[in-house]
Parts: C-alpha cells; structure tokens; sequence
C-alpha cells in the first residue's frame, strides 16, 4: 500500500523531450550560422563595388572568414586579408601620414571614378563602413527571420 506522505511526481520521456530541444538548437545554430555567412558575402560583393581601385589588390583581398562563437555569441569577420590589411586601412579612411607627420587626404583616382555608384554610395572611402550602411535593413530583416522561427 503507497505511503500517503510521500508526494511523488514521475516524468516519462524527459530524455525524449531534452533530445528534442538540442536538435532545435543546433537547427537554429545552422541557420544562424548560415545567415551570417549569406550576409557577410553580401556585405564584401558591395564593399568590392565601393573599394577604391588603383591594381584591383584591394577588391580582391577583401574577404569573409567563418562562422565563429565567443561566449555563445555568433560572428564572423570581413574585411581585407592580412597581407593587405594597413593598405586597406588607409583606403578605408581616406586619408594617411607621412613620415613628418602630415596627414595627405587620398582623392578617388580615374578607375575609381569610373566604378560609378552602388547603392547610393560613391567608390572610395569608407568603402566597407558604406556596404554595411547598404545592408543595415537586410542584416536586421534576415536575423529577425532566423531567431523569429523564419526561415
């Protein structure tokens, strides 16, 4: 005969149901993950469009790396690759310094003028900053769908 003292619950299929919320997790990870790297690419097709170009060297080091996490937090770096990064930099921001000190503000050269617009925005500096500009409301719209349950 039970004990009435005693108050017991019972769950069957708890394992079942953990199982099951992984799987959703690691779903939603993927498409994550996916959407990063679609916008990334995105992000780096339009920063080639607006880069500065003078050999073609900075377009074709502006590059996406993969899907990382830090602390449960998914990102993924663009930019220019290494080897070019501090010319990239300069490209970027329009602008450097001499060896005495003088800043020597770059101006768009005949083939970076003859690029045309893309999206509104001019080929030169702030070429990578513009493409992000470009894609603010396609980044929000594609994550919103991803964390929403869209896919």
């Amino acid at each position: 005969m039970p004990n009435k003292n005693v108050f017991q619950i019972r769950f069957d299929g708890l394992e079942s149901i953990v199982s099951a919320l992984e799987s959703l997790h690691d779903d939603i990870d993927e498409h994550i993950d996916a959407a990063l790297t679609r916008l990334a690419l995105k992000i780096i097709h339009d920063a080639k469009k607006l880069a500065p170009i003078d050999s073609g060297d900075l377009e074709s080091a502006l590059v996406v790396g993969e899907v990382k996490q830090l602390i449960g937090v998914s990102y993924v770096d663009l930019g220019a690759s290494p080897e070019v990064n501090d010319y990239a930099m300069v490209q970027h921001e329009g602008f450097r310094k001499t060896a005495k000190g003088t800043l020597v503000t770059l101006t768009p050269g005949e083939k970076t003028r003859s690029k045309g617009s893309h999206g509104g925005y001019q080929p030169g500096k702030k070429y990578l900053e513009n493409a992000l500009k470009m894609n603010e409301d396609l980044i929000l719209e594609e994550l919103s769908k991803v964390l929403g349950g869209g896919r």
